[in-house]
């Protein structure tokens, strides 16, 4: 559904810094380890970013048949169908033929396996690579093939590149497989202390060059120090966090009936120990996002993770009940299930990406006739970058509250040469209120006519109003 979407919607803001980093790295056969986003100013866009492992295949794809989103779209499915067929093996031999195959159906059907299944950002490998980490991991813990134990390593190190966080989820999962092979004498193994030391290794050095990019660019997503804005742990404590989780997990994640399913499922003793590593799965995910709670909170992708745990268990349950004859029962949940994960879908997702009439498309297709491909454009979208890559542009983000004359005359005297902004939007789709920042961009933009969805405005400005508008802080 909706392959050939736009960069639009929920979440755009990533999809739009994941495709620019293999934009760029297309047309400026950039290298690896130098991911480069659109808003770096007159910088030369270096971030400090995690590992672009997926936007470096991307980039690959358009090397051959050009520039188009579907085909990093197209990527991300090809990976999550890959995911779908090890989540299969993988309940199949943790729970039985029926749970798997059932756990296989729900994950192909669920709204966030669905959505986060082709969008143009690194979730759908991610979960690729835990897949495979956790289905060769199992059959090194039946078989000990020095192969499979390689192959789990190598799923492992990928997933922490592309996260940090599967360290925690996808580690401890792993841990008890490895527990259940060797036992006390875990500790002993040298191949296991090679794994540990592989993965942490190539972390380290990866974000060690990382935080360099930022230190000559001043560019990041923001891991750490007082702007990553990741770690209000004081979240933890309340009732918001925790009751927000479980409505979005709830009808996002599991489409309302799964979650019954799910319970159902972790209630039922299972066949081998070695499916504990679902129940584990699901507590390591959960822990991992209070470990930085304030992105879990705002992210859901942070909870796709549970998928590959929750479903085999929801295959689990059907199984069961489908045996003791609530045949009838399950018939009209499935139905349910259907029935909601497509409303979810529809109206949460699909529907924020269609272009026509949304101000985010029709700016940048403004930006487009009336710019020349070469000008730097100060994007007021705050830290959403959808615009600017949407408009095929490089320049600067900032909020409305931010922009006075005096930061716009030094933007100007860098190279910038456009503003652009919505009046109706701000962060791509979220309503732009009338309030006093609002008030102040218009009188210091001379934007005098409040019908206009959007504005173009040349730099430097002209008129007196450029020195006379009040400035504001950020």
């Amino acid at each position: 559904m909706h392959l050939h979407a736009p960069v639009l919607g929920v979440h755009s803001w990533r999809q739009a810094d994941t495709a620019a980093i293999a934009r760029n790295a297309h047309l400026g056969n950039l290298p690896f380890w130098t991911p480069q986003i659109d808003w770096g100013g007159m910088t030369s866009g270096f971030v400090e970013s995690d590992p672009p492992l997926y936007a470096q295949l991307v980039a690959g794809l358009y090397g051959l048949f050009g520039v188009h989103e579907w085909l990093a779209r197209g990527l991300s499915l090809v990976f999550s169908l890959l995911t779908l067929l090890l989540l299969l093996r993988l309940g199949q031999r943790l729970l039985g033929e029926g749970a798997g195959w059932w756990g296989a159906f729900f994950f192909a059907v669920l709204p966030l396996s669905v959505f986060y299944g082709r969008t143009v950002q690194p979730e759908s490998l991610l979960l690729l690579c835990a897949a495979i980490a956790l289905e060769r991991g199992l059959a090194w813990r039946e078989h000990g093939s020095s192969v499979d134990l390689a192959l789990a390593a190598t799923g492992l190190a990928a997933a922490v590149l592309i996260k940090v966080l599967p360290i925690l989820w996808l580690g401890l999962p792993l841990l008890w497989l490895a527990w259940l092979r060797h036992r006390w004498r875990l500790w002993q193994r040298r191949e296991l202390w090679l794994v540990a030391v592989v993965v942490l290794g190539l972390s380290c050095a990866w974000y060690w060059h990382a935080h360099q990019l930022y230190l000559s660019t001043g560019l990041s997503f923001g891991f750490w120090g007082a702007g990553a804005n990741r770690y209000s742990w004081s979240e933890l404590i309340g009732v918001n966090y925790w009751s927000n989780l479980l409505l979005r997990t709830t009808v996002r994640g599991l489409a309302v009936l799964g979650l019954p399913l799910l319970l159902v499922g972790l209630w039922l003793p299972r066949p081998r120990a070695e499916a504990a590593l679902l129940p584990i799965g699901l507590v390591s995910v959960l822990a991992a996002g209070a470990l930085a709670p304030e992105s879990s909170a705002v992210h859901e992708y942070y909870q796709l993770p549970l998928l590959l745990f929750a479903c085999p268990l929801m295959g689990l349950g059907w199984a069961r009940l489908w045996q003791k004859g609530q045949k009838h029962l399950l018939q009209l949940g499935l139905t349910l299930l259907l029935v909601t994960s497509l409303m979810v879908l529809s109206l949460d997702y699909w529907a924020k990406e269609h272009p026509n009439g949304n101000p985010t498309w029709e700016l940048a297709l403004r930006i487009q006739r009336e710019t020349p491909a070469g000008a730097r454009i100060i994007s007021i979208t705050g830290g959403d970058p959808t615009l600017l890559y949407l408009a095929g542009r490089k320049g600067w983000l900032k909020g409305p509250g931010g922009v006075d004359a005096s930061w716009l005359a030094e933007r100007a005297a860098e190279g910038a040469t456009h503003v652009a902004g919505s009046w109706e939007v701000i962060q791509s789709y979220a309503r732009f209120p009338d309030n006093p920042a609002k008030a102040r961009l218009r009188l210091l933009l001379g934007e005098k006519d409040k019908a206009a969805e959007n504005y173009l405005v040349p730099l430097p400005l002209a008129g007196d109003h450029q020195n006379d508008a009040p400035g504001s802080q950020p």
